[in-house]
């Protein structure tokens, strides 16, 4: 039992060990980097961006080297339950998952032995605002929601949809903007700490 425990403490620590700043729309992260300097981290982070972006000339909006700030901009995808199934659930051509995208721009500032990485979605591509208001990493859209929704039942009652199927999508969207919300903040952490092991991993003298 107490290795068990041991065991878990010890994944939890690893799990934890980063910490993040959470907004509505942003991510940060702080890195730290021992022995290595402000030029040597800048390298790494392009040498990671042209390994990771079919082309680095196109998403890279800023490099520069003196100040230590790097710029990019991508797309991060997300995929989730496609909630206007239960409208249609014996449908066949609605698929039962739906990706959304959402543009992406990633500032990265660099200091002798560490760096910030600030990581923002700035709007979801074909979709309206009201949606993209309802993506709140930091949790606290309750009210977006409900705006949403509001919205997508004056189309639904257009459409003749039944009030038990309105008030069902209504339930559904809910979870489904919580599967956005953490689908997003898996990936873009998982970008940053795929960032910093580029950044960390050791010259093998090639």
């Amino acid at each position: 039992m107490k290795k068990i425990i041991l065991i878990m403490l010890f994944i939890t620590t690893i799990t934890n060990a980063q910490e993040y700043k959470i907004e509505a729309k942003s991510i940060t992260g702080v890195f730290d980097v021992n022995e290595k300097s402000k030029a040597e981290i800048f390298s790494a982070i392009n040498k990671w961006i042209s390994i990771n972006y079919n082309s680095a000339k196109n998403v890279i909006q800023l490099n520069d080297a003196e100040a230590g700030t790097i710029i990019i901009k991508g797309i991060t995808e997300v995929t989730c339950k496609n909630v206007s199934k239960v409208l249609f659930p014996k449908n066949s051509y609605i698929p039962e998952n739906t990706t959304t995208k959402f543009n992406h721009l990633i500032e990265i500032n660099i200091k002798e032995n560490k760096y910030r990485i600030i990581y923002r979605i700035i709007d979801s591509e074909g979709l309206d605002d009201n949606f993209f208001n309802c993506i709140k990493l930091n949790g606290g859209n309750e009210a977006n929601i409900t705006t949403y929704n509001d919205e997508v039942e004056i189309g639904l009652k257009k459409g003749l949809i039944g009030q038990e199927k309105r008030e069902l999508y209504k339930l559904k969207s809910i979870a489904m903007f919580e599967d956005i919300r953490i689908g997003l903040e898996n990936s873009m952490k998982a970008t940053m700490l795929s960032i910093e092991k580029s950044t960390t991993v050791s010259s093998d003298g090639w």
